[in-house]
C-alpha cells in the first residue's frame, strides 16, 4: 500500500498507463508531424490562390481599359463620319486615335486570349474569340474608307470624306459598332 492511502499499481496496470501516456504523446507527435507535412502543401495552395486573384484582377484592369479605349475610338470614329466631320484636321487626329487603339489590342491578341484561357475558362475565351471578331469586322469596314481618307488627308482631292461613300459605309459601320459595344460589355461582364 501507498502512503497516501492508495493501492499501489501492479507491474502490468504500470505498463498499461505508461503505453496510454507513451501512445498520446505519439499520436500527437505523429499528427503534428502529418499536419506540418501538408501545411507546406495548404500554404502554398492559398498564396496560390491569392497570387491568381490578384492576377487576374491586374490582367482585368488592364484589358478592360484597352477594349474601353477602342470602343470609344471606334465609336468616336462612326459619329464623325455621320456627321460629317471628316475634314483634314479632324480625321488627322481621329485615324491616329483608331489606329493607335486597334493596334494595341490586336498587338496583345495572343496574350490576352492566353490570360483569358488560363485564368478565367473556355466561356470567357469564346466571349474574348467572338469580340475579335467583331473589332475585325468594324476595322474591315473602316478601311473600306482608307481611300477616302487618304484623298483628304494625304492627297488632298477632297476637303471631306464623300458623303455618298460614307453613307453607304454607316450601312455597315453602325451595326458593327453596336455589335462592337455589345460583345465587349458581354466579354467583361462575363471576367468580372
Amino acid at each position: 500500500m501507498a502512503t497516501d492511502g492508495t493501492a499501489n499499481p501492479t507491474w502490468l496496470q504500470g505498463i498499461a498507463i505508461s503505453l496510454k501516456t507513451q501512445t498520446a504523446t505519439w499520436l500527437v507527435a505523429f499528427m503534428i508531424g502529418i499536419l506540418s507535412l501538408f501545411s507546406g502543401h495548404m500554404t502554398e495552395s492559398v498564396k496560390f490562390a491569392l497570387n491568381r486573384a490578384d492576377l487576374r484582377t491586374q490582367q482585368y484592369e488592364e484589358l478592360a481599359i484597352e477594349i474601353s479605349q477602342h470602343i470609344f475610338s471606334a465609336e468616336l470614329t462612326t459619329e464623325f463620319i455621320e456627321s460629317n466631320w471628316t475634314t483634314k484636321k479632324t480625321l488627322t487626329d481621329l485615324v491616329a486615335e483608331y489606329n493607335t487603339s486597334i493596334t494595341t489590342l490586336r498587338k496583345k491578341e495572343f496574350v490576352y486570349a492566353t490570360w483569358i484561357q488560363k485564368y478565367w475558362g473556355k466561356e470567357q475565351s469564346a466571349k474574348f474569340d467572338a469580340f475579335l471578331e467583331s473589332i475585325r469586322e468594324f476595322d474591315k469596314v473602316i478601311h473600306s474608307l482608307n481611300d477616302e481618307f487618304e484623298k483628304v488627308n494625304i492627297t488632298g482631292e477632297q476637303q471631306k470624306v464623300d458623303p455618298k461613300r460614307a453613307k453607304e459605309a454607316l450601312k455597315l459601320l453602325q451595326p458593327a459598332a453596336t455589335k462592337l459595344r455589345e460583345r465587349a460589355r458581354s466579354l467583361l461582364v462575363s471576367l468580372s
